[in-house]
């Protein structure tokens, strides 16, 4: 089972993306902060990370820059953000992130370019319609 780390400081929506995620197969682990999100990084890895970019304590750049500098990880990273600006997805793109959704989400498209993250990396499977 495919594991994603949703991190996403909103306690409503972070429910609500683990619920669609597990619904569709995954298993997902909540932070609800940057801190909290890099203490779990540092303790287990997980196939995928979904993250909103304005954190308390940490920021999404920095688990972005954290995750793949520092640490040295390949997996996908799906950030989902209120900033909606081209400039925003450009530069986090470019920073890191595999893919940018922007709020508010429908379950279907987060679903859809989650199973694309997965099916990138050489990772298909998961969620069926």
């Amino acid at each position: 089972m495919q594991r994603i780390l949703v991190i996403e400081d909103d306690t409503d929506i972070n429910r609500l993306l683990c619920r669609i995620l597990a619904k569709a197969g995954y298993e997902t682990t909540a932070a609800y902060s940057g801190t909290e999100a890099q203490l779990r990084l540092e303790r287990e890895t997980p196939d995928m990370i979904m993250l909103d970019l304005m954190l308390p304590g940490i920021s999404g750049e920095e688990i972005i820059k954290m995750a793949r500098t520092e640490m040295g990880l390949q997996i996908p990273i799906l950030v989902l953000s209120a900033r909606t600006a081209l400039k925003n997805k450009v530069e986090t793109i470019t920073l890191g992130a595999d893919d940018y959704i922007t709020k508010p989400f429908e379950p279907e498209e987060v679903l859809v370019r989650v199973m694309a993250g997965f099916r990138r990396c050489g990772r298909p499977g998961g969620a069926i319609f």
